[in-house]
Parts: C-alpha cells; structure tokens; sequence
C-alpha cells in the first residue's frame, strides 16, 4: 500500500479550530474521502479480509502520552479513515523486555526514540496489544477479529 497521503500537511493541520473558512475544512475533506476510496480499493485489491497492525505499546508512565504523540501513527490513520477498529491485549511486558530496553537506541536514536524509552520504562507486569482493523461498516467483522486474536494469546499464554 503506499505511504499515508494525509503526511502532506503538518499533523497540527488536521485540528479542526486550525481551519480559517468552512472551504478549508471542506476541501480537507473531499481530500481525506479521496484517500479513504483508494485506500479501500487497494485493500480490496489485496483481498484483505481485516488487519493486524502495532498498537501504541505498553502504557506510558504519567505525563508521556502527551509528549510522544508520534505513537499515534500506527493507529490514528484508521481513526480518519473512519474503519472499524479495536485494540486486543496480546502479551505482558517481561523483564527481559526491561532488560532490553537499556541497550536500545531505537532506529534513529533521535528525540522521538529517546522518549518512547523513557515513557516505556519500568512498565514490567502492562499489557502490550495489537490493533484489528476491518473496512467501513465492518464492524462485526473486526470485533471477531478481535475475539479469535484474544482466544489465540489466551491460548499461547497457557502453553508458556
């Protein structure tokens, strides 16, 4: 699939009290419909039944979910496109994920990098989750989506 069109603008872009007239708002609209309607035929090209996409991670310590709003990536596309979507609890964050953490830089080491570790750290014992998605009006779909992830990680936990 190619790159999410709606980088194009500065994410502040998309607020709606940032809008100076109604035809600002209503462009960004047709625009935001234009990209929904690829989005779904090259979806339906792929023959995609639903999808299983990273989540934010473990839960931020107090005061970073405000500060690492790049997190949000993952997750606010399907938000605009206006998809059914949901957010399944698959694993815990173990010690040696802890462990991990101390030795990782990230893939720019840059300030986005530097955050997500310093909001992520000492989260031993959270859950860390995956997000379904289905197409528009999918709805039932994607909460069996949901449903067979869940069983599936409730299952692997048993065996482990």
């Amino acid at each position: 699939m190619k790159a999410v069109s709606l980088q194009k603008y500065p994410i502040h872009f998309y607020v709606p009290w940032h809008f100076r007239s109604v035809s600002q708002l209503w462009k960004l609209h047709a625009e935001t419909e234009g990209y929904c309607h690829e989005f779904i035929a090259e979806w339906k090209r792929l023959n995609l039944d639903v999808m299983l996409c990273p989540a934010l991670g473990p839960a931020f310590k107090i005061g970073f979910p405000g500060k690492y709003s790049g997190g949000t990536s993952y997750t606010i596309l399907y938000n605009v496109l206006d998809f059914p979507a949901g957010v399944v609890p698959v694993t815990t964050v173990t010690e040696k994920d802890e462990e991990d953490l101390k030795t990782l830089r990230g893939h720019y080491n840059d300030l986005w990098d530097r955050t997500f570790i310093k909001a992520v750290e000492g989260a031993i014992g959270l859950p860390v989750a995956v997000q379904c998605v289905a197409l528009p009006w999918q709805d039932e779909l994607c909460l069996r989506f949901m449903k067979e992830v869940e069983k599936l990680s409730q299952e692997k936990q048993r065996y482990c």
